[in-house]
């Protein structure tokens, strides 16, 4: 009776209905394939797509089979296993707020830029440093050199000064061994000059030069410029000094002119004696001798005036003139020209002090002064061995 309610299905009809040829038995479906859809199903994935995924916005699940369906016994032995279908992820969009991207960019760049300016200042300390001890190297360098040529220049003052010693010496000499005026001094002197002043040190470098050494160059400076002015003293004394030095080397040694009178009157009792230079000084060699009457400066008065001299021990109402002992004014009275010698001799023998040193004599010298030629030999050592 069941049998006979159920309605017997024409497979094959129901096959050409779908579009089969008459006749055609449909072919068993490959490994792998898919089954032709239905009509009225979704159209198949495009051919970039790999079987099996599905199209965006469809479960990638298979729907169920309908199991009244005629073809469910065909399409039942092909259909995917669900677990069998791989899952593709989604693709997800990542949105970030703008003002965390800015942010980021800000720290990101304020990051960099202070790696830049932290490894630029390394580059500069670096360049400064090389930069600073290659100039320092070159400084060192121009130091030494300009060391040794004022070592140079300071031998060269040495020689001057030793020439200049020795024409003081021998000047001396003339004036008082041999009492001859030395004529060509002054021009000698003249030409001598004791080269090492302040310009010796425009543009010098003292880089490696010891404090001590550069203390004693400035020193030695000082007091060359000193020796220098009392040099020109020295030349100034001769020029002025010649005739009157020559005339008194002229006459033997220890005597004098007679150059002064005592005027002797009737008032000298109660008024005193006058003293009078003589208008012509009398010279100890004089073959006329002293005259009988001798002419002064009148010290009562302008002009001359003439009286005789008192040979007796009595005074002439009218006056008398006695001569004075020339060695007992001298005494008291030093004349001009001895003066100027004396000190023509003293800045003589400075100037050969300062050369050659001073000695300790007793308590005079407490503190020997070094001469400068002493004291250019060493410091010309000093220099020459900057290095």
């Amino acid at each position: 009776m069941a049998e006979e309610r159920k309605p017997k299905i024409d497979l094959k009809s129901r096959l050409q209905k779908m579009g089969a040829p008459p006749g055609a038995t449909p072919p068993p479906p490959l490994m792998g394939s898919v089954p032709a859809p239905a009509r009225g199903a979704a159209p198949p994935p495009p051919a970039s797509m790999p079987p099996g995924m599905p199209r965006p916005g469809m479960s990638a699940r298979p729907p169920p089979v309908d199991m009244s369906s005629p073809l469910a016994a065909v399409a039942q032995p092909f259909a995917v296993p669900a677990a069998a279908v791989a899952v593709v992820p989604q693709p997800q969009r990542i949105e970030m707020d703008e003002g965390v991207v800015r942010q980021a960019r800000s720290s990101s760049f304020k990051r960099g830029l202070m790696v830049g300016v932290v490894f630029g200042g390394a580059l500069l300390a670096l360049g400064w440093v090389a930069g600073n001890a290659a100039s320092q190297g070159a400084a060192h360098a121009q130091g030494v050199h300009d060391a040794h040529d004022l070592g140079g220049d300071v031998l060269k003052a040495k020689d001057s000064l030793d020439q200049l010693k020795q024409k003081l010496m021998d000047g001396g000499k003339a004036l008082i061994a041999d009492r001859k005026f030395p004529a060509d001094l002054g021009q000698q002197l003249s030409g001598m000059n004791v080269d090492f002043a302040g310009d010796k040190l425009f543009g010098r470098r003292f880089s490696g030069v010891p404090a001590d050494t550069t203390r004693q160059l400035f020193d030695f400076i000082t007091r060359v410029q000193a020796l220098n002015d009392k040099k020109d003293l020295v030349v100034s004394l001769l020029a002025k000094l010649q005739k009157p030095i020559t005339e008194e080397l002229s006459r033997p040694p220890g005597q004098l002119p007679i150059s002064y009178v005592v005027v002797v009157d009737k008032d000298t009792p109660s008024s005193g004696a006058f003293l009078a230079p003589l208008a012509t000084p009398i010279a100890p060699d004089d073959k006329n001798g002293v005259p009988a009457d001798l002419t002064f400066a009148n010290p009562r008065g302008g002009g001359n005036a003439r009286l005789p001299r008192l040979v007796t021990d009595k005074v002439p109402p009218t006056g008398a003139a006695i001569t004075v002992v020339p060695n007992t004014f001298e005494k008291v009275c030093p004349s001009t020209t001895r003066g100027q010698i004396g000190q023509l001799m003293s800045s003589m023998s400075s100037l050969v002090d300062d050369i050659q040193g001073q000695k300790a004599e007793g308590d005079v010298i407490s503190e020997p002064k070094p001469g400068l030629s002493d004291v250019a030999a060493k410091l010309a050592d000093q220099l020459t061995k900057v290095n």
